[in-house]
């Protein structure tokens, strides 16, 4: 069971500021947060999805499919992802992946508001056929299309590890550039019993230390 401290870690990372610039979705930039207590490292990786697939619209096509399954594959490799020091023996206990289109079509209740859609009391404004055929308001098929809301998409990566040498666990180095080419920057928040630590990496500086 993961240790409350790392989850409380894990929330402060999320309202830095590095996290929350990702709010800006940014192609090109990714977010890191790294908790480490003992033995155990929780890392949370957050990207826009162009980032990593190339595409942020629902994969439809099998080509689409095929290509954001190989990326997710890749993604998975834990070890391959987050490279831990050899000698601290980590073993990657699970890695969970959420690809969300946001709050944005994930305002799936905004897809979804099948009570706006469906506000049949706004039906009953039956009348209001241009309100229900407001088919620019459900068909707002630029709001439900706006496939540039559906553009706004992003991934999430959660990685665990296990260290059964943790006093040999010194530092981290991230092979996600090599992975996904198209991650130019990388924003990470590590938080340790040193305290809290920042970094920028980049695929020529791809490292840090604990």
């Amino acid at each position: 069971m993961r240790s409350l401290s790392i989850s409380s870690a894990i929330a402060a990372c999320l309202v830095s500021p590095y996290s929350l610039a990702l709010d800006a979705h940014v192609h090109g930039a990714a977010v890191l947060e790294v908790a480490k207590e003992g033995g155990e490292i929780e890392a949370v990786l957050r990207s826009p999805m162009a980032n990593i697939v190339g595409f942020e619209y629902e994969a439809r096509s099998a080509e689409d499919k095929a290509t954001q399954a190989n990326a997710l594959e890749i993604l998975k490799n834990a070890n391959n992802i987050l490279k831990l020091s050899a000698s601290a023996h980590c073993l990657s206990d699970n890695v969970e992946v959420v690809l969300g289109h946001d709050d944005h079509d994930g305002h799936d209740d905004h897809d979804g508001h099948d009570d706006h859609d469906g506000h049949d009391d706004h039906d009953d404004h039956d009348g209001h056929d241009d309100h229900d055929g407001h088919d620019d308001h459900d068909g707002h098929d630029d709001h439900d299309g706006h496939e540039d809301h559906e553009g706004h998409a992003d991934i999430t990566v959660t990685y665990r590890f296990t260290c059964s040498n943790p006093d040999a666990l010194t530092d981290m180095n991230v092979g996600l550039f090599d992975a996904f080419n198209r991650v130019e920057k990388l924003h990470v928040n590590l938080i340790t019993d040193k305290g809290a630590q920042q970094f920028e990496l980049t695929p020529s500086s791809n490292h840090f230390k604990f």
